[in-house]
C-alpha cells in the first residue's frame, strides 16, 4: 500500500488480497524493503498481468523490466497498460488490441429491475457465461466474487451479469456481460441508481454515450488493452462491456 500511495493508484487491500488468491506475485527488494511488484492471474487461455508497480524513488533502474522477465516466457499474456506503462510493454513485445475509457458520475432515476442478486448456486452458470464473453476460464474468480464475506455484489439477468465493488470514493462496476449495449445500460442502471459516485471503464461507444447523457464525465487517460504471444484476446468481446478489472483482463 506504500507503493500504491506513492504512485497514486486506487487499489485497496482487498484488491491485493484477491489478486494474490488468484495467482502468484513477485517483488523486487533491496536493503530498504519492497521496490516493485508484478502479479499474474493464470487462465488456461492466457495469463493476465497486473500490479506492475515500481516506487518513484527506484525508477529508471530497469526494475519493471526485470520483474516482467520472470513471467513473459510462461505463455500468451494480456494486460491493460496506462500511458506511462505502454512504452515498456511495447518494447517487451506487446501490441495493442483495444482500449477502455473511464467514466465517473452519479446516475439518477429509477432502476428498471432487470437483474436479481446472484447466489453461490449461480457460480457455474456465471463462469460459463464469462468464458463465452471474456474468453477466460476462471471459475475460481466467480467463487470469490460470490463469497458472502467478499466486498462484491453480483447481479444477473436472463442473459447477462454485472458486478460492483466499493472503491475509495464510491462504487466500481465491472465486469458487465450483456447481449447488447441497450441491455448493458439497463443492467448498469440497475446497480448504479442510488449508489452515489460510480466509476466504470468501457470500450463500447454506445455505453459511453449513455453514461455521458446521464451526466458522467470522462476520466483522464484510459487504458490500452495489449497482448503478447497471441493475435488478440479470446471470447466474444461484443458482449463484454466492462472488464472484471484492469488487473483481471
Amino acid at each position: 500500500m506504500k507503493l500504491i500511495t506513492d504512485r497514486g493508484w486506487a487499489w485497496t487491500p482487498a484488491q491485493w488480497e484477491l489478486m494474490l488468491e488468484l495467482g502468484p506475485g513477485w517483488g523486487a527488494f533491496d536493503s530498504t524493503g519492497l521496490l516493485g511488484t508484478t502479479l499474474t492471474t493464470p487462465y488456461p487461455e492466457m495469463q493476465a498481468i497486473s500490479g506492475v508497480l515500481v516506487a518513484s524513488w527506484a525508477g529508471r533502474r530497469g526494475i519493471g523490466t526485470r520483474l516482467m522477465s520472470n513471467i513473459l516466457d510462461i505463455g500468451p499474456s494480456v494486460l491493460y497498460a496506462t500511458a506511462m506503462g505502454e512504452p515498456l510493454y511495447a518494447r517487451l513485445g506487446f501490441h495493442s488490441v483495444g482500449a477502455t475509457t473511464e467514466y465517473r458520475g452519479v446516475l439518477r432515476g429509477t432502476a428498471p429491475g432487470v437483474t436479481r442478486e446472484a447466489t453461490p448456486a449461480d457460480a457455474d452458470a456465471l463462469a460459463a457465461l464469462d468464458r463465452e464473453a471474456s474468453g477466460y476460464t476462471r471459475p475460481s474468480l466467480w467463487e470469490r466474487l460470490l463469497d458472502p464475506a467478499a466486498p462484491y455484489t453480483v447481479r444477473v439477468s436472463e442473459s447477462g451479469a454485472v458486478v460492483t465493488r466499493p472503491n475509495p470514493t464510491g462504487l466500481t462496476i465491472g465486469p458487465v456481460i450483456a447481449p447488447s449495449a441497450a441491455a448493458a445500460c439497463d443492467m448498469i442502471t440497475d446497480v448504479a441508481v442510488g449508489a452515489g459516485q460510480v466509476r466504470m471503464d468501457t470500450d463500447n461507444a454506445d455505453v459511453g454515450a449513455f453514461l455521458l447523457e446521464q451526466g458522467f464525465e470522462k476520466g483522464v487517460g484510459g487504458c490500452r488493452l495489449m497482448v503478447r504471444g497471441a493475435d488478440d484476446v479470446p471470447g466474444d468481446r461484443s458482449r463484454y462491456f466492462a472488464p472484471a478489472s484492469h488487473a483481471l483482463g
